[in-house]
């Protein structure tokens, strides 16, 4: 990408989504990058780390690497030096074999088979050396003679699930006359295998056993063909079979990763939001492929990664739909891909028979997942659908359904509507915001002893963490206060401020500043204010023996002494961390 100056900064077209006027602005000063247009954010850390699909540790050692600087590294305990050396072996001899299954598919007679099946199936000479796919042959001893001849220990490929142990001191090969797929990390080491019988044995597919480098929970086949696409693309394609995987790529649809014959778990999400910030899933279009679509549901919504639905024509998978209507078909399918939440809501409403039972049972199954819903907007959709189709107020759902938020009386309405912006956090975030753009105000933060008091943990660690990297001068070191903060959202926001034009004059800022900060430092004394005239009307009420305004008057102290207790609980789990 390109950029050019303008002012202080630097502007370009965003690599992270498709646009035409330039809204990726970089600061040379603060150290810090941010997009008007998408809203991703942070330090050049969080670039490389969305650019390469890296961990923070892979993007340190990368630029340490290119700008010549050591990092020290933590000494390694016994323990970590055999795991890592047991790691490094088991991908050595998993590369060791992955080329041997492939020199045979392409070179031995005995092959022809193998090499017959993937030329009905349309897999062409390319796909084949991209994905090293292989041939085992139905031999008992072939993988063990080709690993003995390099001198590799049969007790490390029996640990790599290579060989299988019959009896004491006699292996044997695991996989024989079976197609085969190296499963490669998002490093691209060979930590397993998938094998495809190719006559009438059971299983039909065959997968490494676990082993330290290989948990089909954990990993995704195509993970470093599919990295580079995903980053362009700005989804990843979740299919569910090796073929569906590479039909797609043979044309061209090369952002698609596919789990290892099993059910999504919360580690491929967590993948596949390394990969993309969006997902589609692609299985099967029959009864059990929808089922399978859904379970995932709740995974990408507890990690908050947006997911649609393709939905194929009943009895196809991509591999047919492809083969049968084309890439250009299955693109527009694609595009036509509905949100995953939606879809589960209506599937969860088909068998509603108009009942109050019915009724009950739908509200019920739709619960816990709506109150995952991360967006507000959505949620109010989703909500606004239920009470069309159930027939039952909107008020009355968020009730039943316990979402943050409801008003849950009249009463509650209007106590929300004298709510200004100088509630918590808007207080805490405006501070905030000033700091960043007046640092010199940073040590007022400290001397006015506040930090404690803020009820929003993530003002909290803000907050300690301007007082951490603020130097003398009026200097703040944004690129390494944006390193450290935890939360992605919080990185994007301060990115944001740091280079958004400044809302205040240095004296509104400072005027601002003070009034807030005696705001803050007034809430505990009003805190301890109310506890004391609500202690009061207790012993008024246990006098009276008025339960009923007992029952009300204790629920408020228990509110007010969980709000103040969840603050020192969060701050002390902050300081823990």
């Amino acid at each position: 990408m390109s950029l050019r100056k303008r002012g202080k900064t630097y502007v370009g077209l965003c690599p992270f989504h498709a646009e035409k006027t330039p809204s990726f602005t970089v600061s040379d000063d603060r150290q810090a990058f941010y997009c008007f247009g998408c809203g991703v954010g942070g330090s050049v850390f969080d670039f490389l780390m969305r650019v390469r699909n890296l961990t923070f540790a892979e993007a340190a050692k990368e630029l340490a690497d290119r700008y010549g600087i050591h990092l020290p590294e933590a000494p390694e305990t016994p323990v970590q030096k055999r795991a890592r050396e047991l790691a490094d072996l088991l991908c050595e001899v998993n590369e060791a074999a992955a080329a041997y299954f492939h020199r045979v598919l392409l070179e031995d007679p005995a092959a022809g088979p193998a090499r017959d099946y993937l030329r009905r199936r349309d897999m062409g000479p390319e796909i084949i050396r991209e994905f090293r796919l292989g041939y085992a042959p139905a031999r008992w001893d072939g993988c063990r003679r080709q690993l003995l001849g390099k001198r590799i220990s049969l007790q490390v490929a029996v640990q790599a699930g290579l060989l299988a142990q019959k009896t004491e001191g006699e292996v044997y090969d695991r996989f024989r006359n079976r197609l085969m797929f190296p499963i490669r990390d998002l490093a691209g080491r060979v930590v397993g295998f998938g094998g495809r019988a190719l006559d009438e044995t059971l299983p039909k597919y065959l997968n490494s056993p676990e082993s330290p480098v290989f948990h089909k929970g954990r990993i995704l086949y195509g993970l470093p063909v599919a990295r580079e696409a995903c980053r362009k693309e700005g989804e990843v394609l979740v299919v569910e079979g090796y073929f569906d995987l590479l039909a797609l790529h043979g044309r061209g649809i090369r952002h698609v990763v596919a789990p290892l014959g099993t059910a999504l778990t919360v580690q491929h999400v967590r993948l596949l939001a390394r990969l993309a910030p969006r997902a589609v899933v692609v299985f099967d279009g029959d009864e059990a492929g929808m089922r399978a679509a859904l379970r995932s549901l709740e995974l990408f919504l507890r990690e908050k990664l947006p997911a649609r639905l393709l939905k194929l024509p009943d009895g196809m998978d991509p591999d047919d739909f492809v083969g049968q209507r084309g890439k250009d078909a299955f693109l527009q399918l694609l595009a036509e891909a509905r949100p995953l939440f939606e879809v589960f809501l209506e599937e969860s409403l088909v068998d509603y028979d108009g009942s109050i039972a019915g009724k009950v049972r739908s509200v019920r199954k739709v619960a816990p997942f709506l109150k995952l819903v991360d967006s507000r907007v959505e949620q109010e959709s989703y909500l606004q659908l239920l009470t069309r189709r159930l027939g039952v107020s909107e008020e009355v759902l968020r009730q039943e359904l316990g979402l943050v938020g409801a008003p849950e009386t009249e009463w509650g309405r209007r106590h929300a509507e004298k709510r200004d912006d100088t509630r918590v956090p808007a207080m805490e975030e405006v501070v905030a915001r000033i700091l960043i753009h007046y640092p010199s105000g940073i040590p007022l933060l400290a001397e006015a002893g506040i930090l404690d008091e803020f009820e929003g943990q993530e003002w909290r660690e803000l907050g300690r963490l301007l007082e951490k990297h603020y130097r003398t001068g009026g200097i703040l070191d944004l690129g390494g206060l944006l390193v450290e903060l935890t939360s992605e959202d919080l990185r994007r926001r301060v990115s944001s401020w740091s280079l958004e034009e400044n809302p205040w004059s240095e004296e509104n800022a400072s005027l601002r500043l003070r009034e807030y900060i005696e705001g803050i430092k007034g809430r505990k004394g009003r805190r301890l204010d109310d506890l004391r005239r609500l202690q009061h009307e207790i012993r008024i009420a246990e006098e009276k023996r008025d339960e009923a305004r007992l029952g009300e008057l204790l629920a408020r102290k228990a509110a007010l002494v969980a709000r103040r207790v969840r603050g020192k609980a969060n701050l002390t789990k902050g300081e823990m961390e």
